[in-house]
């Protein structure tokens, strides 16, 4: 392959060559100069002899001169040596030396006499070849390429080497012989760093890998098949100067497998397929490496291996079935049924039933609990019944009086719930309009449709609230009033943020919201309560803690309404219901253990240690895994299992895509980590970056911001509201979006006063974007939250945090006057744009640009000073014009300010935004206290 690979790119060299004008013209002039030296250069025979005789001459000369002046430094040393000690030779000694001072002068002029002949003859022939010499200079130059890849071939290509260096290559590869230096040998990197435990000490890893990845990292390669392909994204992995360099971090660290196999079977791979497993064995031979605590992770999954360095990390570039994998088991909420040290301590995700009676109905309750997708067909609620093993009709019969008992306990133990009176009416179509703008749709879906296409952080970010279809048969349009008007009032510690409603609006949106109704589902009948089957299940639980006769005599003293509290609040600890909810009788020191097994080291599982039962798949851990993420139930199929030991995981309706992304997580989570050197630093900054990524993560920041490049989802349906609501068309919607969607967060820890950003994050204003119609909600943020993520923005963006320089923000009256002029419409024109206090600019929406009142209070004087400069370099795309050419700084200011001083006129426009008074938009209302962290987060970060 690299002898043909060699070939192509010498005959394309010969081609380029061949079209190159300059090189055609080099050739004739290099042609030409040979014939002008053949026929002026090579006949200078008299010359020549000249050039011998005095290259003859002056070897002679050069030699005598040496002999004669050694003997002229011991001659010196005689003579110096009898004149001090007043030697009867000092005569004799001083004729030696000034005889021999004589001959030497005379040898050395004989000496540069020959030389300057030599010279003389040499330059005649020199400059004959010197036109010659710089013209096959050029040559050279421009073959450079070809000739090395030439040169190369003579090496490698039998073809093209000389039969001495093929009987050595033969040689080189006998047996014994071959220990020196043979053609054909295993390639190895020996990672110091990294040690391999042997039980009864650790040695080096070895990495052998490279013996059949050739051209790994080689981007030549970038076409072909494994194994001579070339790595992908060699400026992220493996490459020179990538963060994970080969001479590094080897290849097992990161795809694990056997570093030191070097055969297909040694090294531990494994097929993604039974249909890839089937290739192997006609192609390799291919058979599992027994016992291999770490095999290859398959080619779909390889990112699991990045969790073990970049645990902390929220969104890990680069790694996107990962992340996509970690989103979907945050959104699941898989870690409050399963333990999972990454996740402790985040929040609940379903919603609190401590109230659910002034929300509910029984019947929907029911129905709901019972078959979530027969309300809605993509329900975030996961199926319990109705499933792999309890779907037969017994098992259903069954499950029909579980649920009957689980709604019974949650409707006699929920609390009270005080609501407002809401205004008498509501207009739904302005609700309507009002869902559509002010945001809800970065969080929410409203769609009673299955899954549609792939799974991305964009839909996860709308699957963040619950879907707002068919409210009205769900619940009252007092209740989604309360609800909309103050959240934490019904459930203190939910992640739906108040969006500042009037009265009014609240009204017109839950007067649109009950207008979507299920019918079908409302008309769906209710089994009658089955006393049989409550008492089986009631003495089945009280079997537990009794004698049979002990439960049978509770059983006859209880009441139908006992029992099924009884059987309710055992059911709920048995399902696990209290780890998503808040659930009266399951909290504080009441609440229960989750059911789940732990799954912090799931990854590490032995493969004999999973129950494969009759299930017929691979037995594999990944295919077991994927199994159980699709259809968790299922390995209890063609099993005797009583009610109570069957297998309990619900059905999350996972798409392949889905279960492929979660099962590339769990492969991820395992004990093993790198040594401290290769984990990403555990540094304060690296710290508050991951607090900060978690806070963005639970509150869905990124459906309406780009934070650190990613997110603002919400942006395709600001495109629609533009489009249905305010008459624009598709391409007018798609150019104006931007305008209308929330900023973009880049630069923000740079760009704003931190005092301010607390503060706007606690208490938010609409006074910075008036225009906009989208709103940023006021979350239940603690004194922890609202420092997390004032810490976040300004490491990001590496300032100093919480110190900032003051600027000497004074005018004279000359700068005053200066500013205000460059301010004016006669010269940037800022008013166009900008909102200034109550004044809103004279341009169209789409092109309106923050309120300059605040800037005092808002931003970085220093920042302000950076932007007005050159804005594009601080925020790529931004419409804010370049008004200072940074190609010609120095002649971009107008000439008749300040005398033309760039810099100047920048720093009085800076100060002069500082001293525009800020005329409020509207009654500030008053800010709520900040609530302070019972617990703040972790920070190592040292005292300021």
């Amino acid at each position: 392959m690299e002898v043909e690979k060699a070939r192509v790119m010498l005959d394309q060299d010969q081609k380029d060559l061949a079209a190159n004008a300059d090189y055609k013209k080099l050739i004739k002039e290099v042609a030409q100069a040979k014939k002008d030296y053949a026929a002026k250069c090579t006949k200078l025979t008299d010359v020549q002899t000249k050039i011998h005789n005095a290259q003859a001459k002056n070897d002679l000369a050069t030699k005598n001169y040496r002999f004669r002046k050694a003997e002229l430094d011991a001659a010196r040393y005689r003579y110096e040596h009898a004149m001090a000690f007043k030697s009867s030779d000092l005569a004799k000694n001083e004729a030696d030396f000034k005889a021999l001072q004589k001959l030497v002068d005379q040898l050395n002029l004989e000496v540069e006499e020959s030389k300057t002949v030599l010279k003389n003859n040499q330059k005649i022939i020199d400059d004959c070849g010197a036109q010659l010499k710089r013209l096959e200079k050029q040559e050279r130059q421009i073959t450079t390429k070809q000739t090395l890849v030439e040169r190369k071939l003579h090496k490698i290509d039998a073809n093209d080497m000389s039969m001495t260096d093929q009987i050595a290559n033969m040689v080189r590869n006998w047996p014994v012989v071959e220990l020196a230096n043979p053609t054909y040998k295993v390639k190895q990197i020996v990672l110091k760093d990294i040690r391999d435990d042997i039980n009864y000490t650790t040695v080096p890893k070895v990495e052998r890998c490279t013996t059949c990845h050739l051209g790994i990292l080689n981007p030549k390669y970038s076409d072909e098949n494994n194994p001579f392909k070339t790595h992908p994204d060699l400026s992220l992995f493996l490459g020179k100067n990538s963060p994970h360099p080969l001479n590094e971090f080897g290849c097992t660290v990161c795809h694990g497998g056997r570093g030191r196999g070097t055969t297909f079977n040694s090294a531990a791979h494994v097929p993604h397929s039974l249909a890839q497993e089937k290739e192997w064995e006609r192609k390799y031979g291919y058979k599992p490496f027994e016992l291999w605590d770490h095999p290859m992770y398959p080619l779909p999954y390889t990112e699991a291996g990045c969790f073990q360095c970049h645990m902390g990390k929220e969104r890990l570039k680069g790694a996107e079935e990962l992340n996509l994998g970690l989103n979907l088991i945050e959104k699941s909420g898989c870690y409050e049924c399963h333990n999972i040290d990454k996740y402790k301590g985040w929040p609940q995700k379903g919603p609190d039933l401590t109230k659910l009676a002034s929300k509910l109905s029984e019947d929907w309750a029911y129905k709901w609990i019972y078959e979530p997708q027969s309300f809605r067909s993509n329900a975030g609620m996961p199926s319990y019944f109705n499933v792999a093993n309890n779907s037969d009709p017994a098992s259903q019969a069954h499950a029909q009086q579980e649920v009957h008992a689980i709604v019974h306990y949650l409707f006699k133990n929920s609390h009270t719930y005080a609501m407002k009176k809401m205004p008498p009416s509501g207009d739904p179509e302005k609700g309507e309009k009002l869902v559509s703008s002010i945001g809800c749709f970065a969080c929410h879906l409203m769609d009673d449709g299955p899954k549609k296409g792939k799974t991305t952080a964009a839909t996860l970010a709308r699957r963040q609230g619950p879907n707002l279809a068919n409210l009205g048969s769900k619940t009252s349009k007092e209740w989604l009033y309360n609800w909309l008007k103050n959240p934490t009032g019904y459930h203190a510690e939910t992640r739906m943020p108040n969006m500042r409603l009037s009265d009014e609006e609240a009204a017109d949106i839950a007067a649109f919201l009950v207008k979507d109704t299920n019918s079908k589902f409302d008309k769906e009948n209710i089994p009658p309560v089955n006393e049989k089957i409550i008492n089986d299940m009631v003495i089945g639980f009280l079997r537990g803690s009794q004698t049979d006769a002990q439960a049978k005599a509770s059983l006859t003293k209880m009441s139908l309404d006992e029992k099924l509290t009884y059987a309710g609040k055992k059911l709920i600890a048995h399902y696990g219901c209290y780890s998503c909810h808040n659930i009266p009788g399951f909290m504080g020191k009441d609440k229960p253990k989750p059911i789940g097994v732990d799954l912090t080291t799931e990854g590490d599982k032995a493969l004999h240690k999973l129950d494969f039962g009759f299930v017929d798949i691979d037995h594999t851990k990944l295919a077991w895994f994927k199994q159980k993420v699709l259809h968790p139930r299922s390995y209890d199929e063609g099993k005797v299992v009583a009610w109570k030991d069957k297998l309990r995981m619900p059905n999350f309706h996972f798409t392949d895509q889905e279960a492929d992304a979660i099962v590339t997580a769990l492969l991820g989570f395992v004990s093993d980590k790198p040594v401290a050197k290769k984990i990403e630093p555990r540094t304060p900054e690296n710290l508050r970056i991951e607090e900060g990524e978690k806070i963005i993560a639970q509150l869905n920041c990124t459906g309406c911001h780009i934070i650190n490049g990613d997110g603002g989802y919400i942006a395709k349906t600001v495109t629609q509201w533009l489009a249905k609501y305010e008459g624009k068309t598709n391409d007018e919607a798609k150019k104006e979006t931007e305008s209308f969607s929330p900023p973009n967060l880049i630069g923000i820890g740079a760009k704003l006063n931190p005092q301010w950003l607390f503060e706007f994050l606690h208490s938010p204003t609409t006074k910075v974007r008036p225009w906009l119609k989208v709103r940023m909600p006021t979350f239940n943020f603690n004194e922890a939250h609202l420092d997390a993520l004032v810490k976040y923005f300004n490491t990001l963006d590496h300032t100093r945090f919480p110190f900032q320089f003051k600027q000497d923000t004074h005018l004279t009256e000359k700068e005053y006057e200066a500013a205000k002029k460059l301010f004016s419409d006669d010269y940037l024109g800022c008013t166009q744009c900008h909102v200034v206090g109550n004044q809103l600019p004279s341009g169209s929406q789409d092109s309106w640009a923050p309120n300059l009142a605040l800037a005092k209070t808002r931003l970085n004087p220093a920042w302000i000073i950076r932007w007005i400069k050159n804005p594009s370099a601080l925020k790529p795309g931004t419409r804010m014009p370049t008004f200072f050419d940074p190609a010609d700084y120095a002649n971009s200011g107008p000439p008749d300010i300040l005398n033309g001083d760039e810099d100047e006129q920048i720093r009085v426009l800076r100060n002069f935004l500082l001293t525009l008074a800020d005329k409020p938009l509207a009654t500030k209302p008053k800010p709520a206290p900040v609530t302070k962290a019972a617990t703040p987060p972790a920070d190592n970060a040292p005292a300021q």
